[in-house]
Formats: structure tokens, sequence, C-alpha cells
């Protein structure tokens, strides 16, 4: 005979008798032809702690949860002992009779349990004793897990398996360690005393989560206890912490820094006026000069993300590719200095509304780095794509210089972060912000001695 699933009830052939078991005041098992449990009615698994939500297959449940003993021969049956949810061992009294279908034939063996009656107070009674004290650590909000002294795991509360996503069932009794190193494989004794963090994998339309875990002992040596907290929003938090800080810092540095230089340029241009009036037949020059003053001005406060009114002046529809090629000019001289080869790759882009100078940041920064990272001989490549699906213009920047360590390479969007001597930490962090300023963002790729692939996203704003 099939072996059942709980789950399978509606498949079971013996059904019927499932159902008028679950309806009767006594305590009953169900064993087919062969001695494997089939059924354990509600009545029996409810003095037990448990509901029928808990079982998956009663024969394992039987004889490995509630770990089925026998004790001894008792009258026309046996004693036997079953463990409770709680590890409280329970003695039963347990008699199996065979049932027959019409034609006479054994279809299986019913057995009658009954507690036994050294307990002296009522059944109901006995359950309540032992389930309150659980009760508490059922409604925390923090998952607590007993093992013994070998990290056997003898209990765990509604609030733990919900965080690791297993049912009590496939917890109880399994060694702590064995379901923990599937998480991480250096988890260890000392390092629960410390606080272990674990990851626990998106499953089931259920994020990602990072579990805490502490330990410390009970009241003699033999028990331990094991707190589990979920920790995912508190790293967010701290993380956003951080952020907001580095921005602030940011922030104020970039202040300080525009007032001095526009007070050191506010001078330059001065004497730039008083040089063009004393030299008239080269005012050609000094115009030139002094554009080129106001637009380091603008530029300086772009830069470094002071100005961003909602209303950005000097957006115009541009070609992207035609503005690229004229910045790239500027770094023609650093690049044959170096024998680095700029190659462009301009695919067919519509045009963009969007300040110029933002456009110049992003390439600046961005190529800038690509040549700091170039020892000599390197290729830089730059492409350009339009995707029509999510109406970005994609421009793509990759070198074959060395790259950015692992480590490094999820903190260099963030401000303040630099891995250069003489570097600010700003420039990254400020394309970014550009580029969102256009409902885009800033990727980056890159593997340590092989190269860097930088990809700027950009749309309308």
């Amino acid at each position: 005979m099939k072996l059942y699933k709980a789950s399978d009830s509606s498949k079971n052939p013996l059904q019927w008798i499932c159902n008028l078991l679950d309806n009767a005041h006594d305590f009953f098992i169900l064993k087919d032809l062969s001695g494997k449990v089939v059924y354990i009615n509600k009545r029996l698994l409810e003095i037990l702690g448990y509901s029928v939500d808990d079982v998956e297959n009663y024969d394992y449940f039987f004889y490995h949860i509630l770990k089925y003993k026998e004790i001894g021969p008792y009258e026309d049956g046996l004693i036997i002992e079953l463990t409770a949810k709680y590890n409280i061992k329970m003695s039963f009294s347990i008699r199996l009779s065979s049932i027959t279908n019409t034609a006479g034939d054994k279809i299986a063996y019913l057995g009658f349990v009954k507690l036994r009656n050294y307990f002296k107070i009522e059944p109901g009674h006995y359950f309540n004793l032992f389930k309150s004290p659980t009760d508490v650590m059922d409604i925390t909000e923090e998952g607590v897990i007993v093992v013994d002294g070998k990290f056997n795991v003898v209990y765990i509360n509604n609030k733990a398996c919900e965080l690791f996503g297993i049912k009590y069932t496939r917890f109880v009794n399994e060694k702590f360690f064995e379901i923990i190193k599937k998480y991480d494989l250096n988890a260890s004794e000392e390092g629960l005393v410390k606080g272990e963090k674990i990851v626990i994998p998106s499953k089931n339309n259920i994020e990602e989560r990072v579990l805490l875990l502490k330990y410390g002992k009970l009241n003699n040596d033999h028990w331990k206890v094991i707190t589990v907290k979920n920790i995912t929003e508190d790293l967010k938090y701290k993380k956003l912490i951080e952020q907001t800080e580095k921005y602030t810092i940011a922030g104020e540095f970039a202040a300080t820094t525009i007032h001095e230089i526009k007070n050191s340029l506010t001078s330059i241009k001065g004497f730039i006026q008083l040089l063009q009036a004393k030299h008239p037949d080269s005012s050609t020059y000094y115009e030139t000069i002094l554009d080129e003053v106001n637009r380091v001005l603008g530029l300086i406060k772009n830069y470094l993300g002071i100005v961003r009114n909602s209303e950005e002046e000097g957006e115009a529809e541009i070609d992207i590719n035609t503005v690229i090629s004229q910045y790239l000019l500027l770094f023609e001289a650093e690049a044959t200095k170096k024998g680095v080869k700029i190659e462009k790759r301009f695919g067919d882009v519509p045009l963009v509304k969007m300040n110029k100078n933002h456009l110049k940041q992003l390439i600046l920064n961005i190529v800038q780095n690509s040549l700091h990272a170039i020892e000599e001989n390197g290729k830089i490549i730059l492409n350009t794509k339009y995707n029509h699906h999510t109406k970005k213009i994609i421009i793509r920047v990759a070198d074959n210089g060395g790259g950015i360590e692992k480590k490094y390479l999820k903190r260099v969007l963030e401000p303040l972060f630099t891995t250069k001597k003489e570097g600010t930490g700003l420039g990254l962090a400020i394309c970014r912000s550009i580029a969102e300023m256009y409902n885009g963002d800033i990727k980056i790729f890159s593997k340590k001695g092989k190269g860097t692939l930088v990809k700027i996203i950009l749309g309308d704003k």
C-alpha cells in the first residue's frame, strides 16, 4: 500500500476511515498492511502540540519527529513513548486491531492510543501546562532555537521557522550546524557567541534577508538557546545614514570649494578685462578667455552638485555624438603622449534635451579615469546607441587598463570614496547624480588587470 503524505489525503483510499477518526474524542493511528503509519488523528496530534499542517509524511513524522519508542508489553498491547512538540516525553498504551472490508479481507490496522493514567490530570490540562511557557516565545519578534549539548535542535519557535523559511518538522531533531552551513560554510560556535550573520536567499516571492544569530546557555549547561533576528532593514537604514552623512560632507566641501574658486576666478576675470582695455588689438583672444572663465564658473557649480534648478538653464536639444567628438579633442594630447588610442563607435541616436556642460562633465570624468587607469599603449573605446524599447541613450566607455578590485567595485560611486592618492571621491558620484537628473543611471563593470566598462544611461528629464 502506498505511503501517503498529509497533503495527499484526497487520494487516500482509506480517507473515509480517517474522517471517522478525526471526529472521535479518542487517540488513533492508522497503519497499512505493511505496518507503515498512514494517518494520525487530529486529537492525538493536538495532545502532542501539532496540527495536520505540520505533517508532510505520517510515517516519517511518527518515527522521526515523535520519536516512537516501545517501553514494553501492556495487557493486549504495548506501552510506548512519544515526544511532544516541546520535547516532553509522554507515555501511552497502544492496542492494534485489524480493519476488514465487506469481503472479510484485511485493509489496514487501527491503533487505539491511550494516555497513561499516571499523569493524574486531564490530558487537556497537561497539554496547556507544558504549552504555556512556550507561548511567550511564539509571540516574540525574534526567533528562538533551543539546542542540546551536541547542537541537536530540540525546539524552534514560529518566528524562527518564518525567518528561515523552514517548517518546524524539518528543523527539530536535526543537527543545527548542518542546516546553518547551507547558508554559511564558516559558521561556528565561536561565531555564534560574537554574532553570526547569514544570508537567506529570496524564495517564493520572499525577499533576501540577513539574519543575526547569537547564543548563550540556559540555567544548566546542557541546553543552549540561539536567538535569530532579521537585521535586513537595520543594515539598509545604516547604509542610508552613511550615504546621507557622506552627501552632507560632500555638500559642505562643495560649498567651501566653490566660494574659494569663485573668488580666484573673479580676480582673474577682472585682470583680464583690464588687459583687454589696454590691448584692444588682441580683444578676440581676451573675449575667448573671458568666455572660458565664465563657462568654468558655471561648470564648477554644476560639477559640485550645488545648482540643480528644476528649470535648468542652458538646456537644448543636442546631438550626443557631435558633442562627445568635440570634448574628446581635449584628451588628444594626453592620449598621444601615453600611446593610448581612443576609438569612437557611434550609433544612430536621436537628439536629446540636455545641458551641454552636464554631458561634458560625464565624458571628462569617465574618459579621464580611463586614461589614468591605462599605463601605456592601451585603448579606450567609446560607443553610443539608442534603445528603442526603453527609449534611453546608452554611452559606453571601455578601457583595457588596470581595472578595479572587486572589493571596491560596489563603492566607487559613493561620494568621497576614492582609491587615488590625489582623488576627491566626487567625480563618479556627481556623474551618477547628473545621469539621474535625466532619468538615467551609471553602471560600472570591471575586473582587476583586465579593464573597466562604464555604462551611462540617459533619457528625457
